[in-house]
């Protein structure tokens, strides 16, 4: 390029210019309208799960995404839809959350396996509480979107577990108790401490989401549990 521009200032000509970066190519309205159907449905979740069903509007949701309402109407005919695209999303990040662990179980003593899963599970509500409030909020007032939850398989990633604990129970390993009673301790448990965050800060002065907590309370959930389960097998 040197002897290019040499030869043109030579000749008396002006040199070409270099061409400079290339621009950016700006972003198609499709994928604009499917950033802010993202937004919208991040938002969802997040006021669905901080004020119910009931509590939530489209217009909080709205300003809370940065979007116009009718953009909210836009993308989402219904309220009720949109809280069940919030809730679909929220089901498929916990799948991937769990994604890959039959790898991680295979070789592993089914009680190893419970232990895994178990911490998986704390990981998870740790990351992501939303999903957590959300089935607090409808199981207590029941109904069609509750019904709606369990079609979708709500708290699927425990039936593993319950496979696990239901061989446990028949090869004697496993104390017999009612796997509801089981489940759901262990449901609650697992997830409780991450859904009341502010709680846990003005009581104890912890970020419940510290990985270090977050490790600690897996620790704690499987010694409770495990050391309070499992059967002594006489030798």
């Amino acid at each position: 390029m040197a002897n290019h521009v040499g030869n043109a200032a030579a000749s008396g000509s002006s040199p070409v210019p270099a061409p400079g970066p290339a621009r950016p190519r700006a972003r198609g309205r499709g994928d604009l309208t499917e950033r802010s159907r993202e937004r919208i449905l991040r938002s969802a979740l997040e006021e669905f799960a901080a004020r119910g069903f009931d509590g939530t509007t489209t217009a909080a949701i709205a300003r809370k995404a940065g979007v116009t309402q009718p953009l909210v109407h836009y993308h989402f005919t219904s309220k009720l839809a949109l809280w069940q695209a919030a809730v679909r999303m929220a089901f498929e990040v916990s799948s991937q959350a769990f994604r890959g662990v039959e790898l991680e179980l295979r070789d592993l003593a089914p009680l190893d396996q419970m232990k895994v899963l178990t911490r998986r599970y704390v990981r998870f509500s740790a990351s992501h509480p939303e999903l957590a409030r959300i089935i607090s909020h409808e199981s207590m007032q029941g109904g069609e979107r509750l019904r709606w939850l369990n079609e979708e398989t709500i708290g699927g990633h425990f039936d593993w577990f319950r496979t696990l604990y239901e061989q446990g129970i028949a090869e004697g390993w496993m104390k017999p108790l009612p796997l509801m009673n089981v489940l759901s301790s262990l449901g609650a448990s697992g997830a409780y401490l991450f859904m009341v965050r502010a709680s846990m800060w003005e009581t104890y002065g912890v970020d419940v989401t510290d990985p270090v907590v977050v490790e600690r309370h897996a620790d704690t959930i499987i010694e409770l549990f495990f050391h309070g389960l499992v059967r002594e097998v006489p030798a």
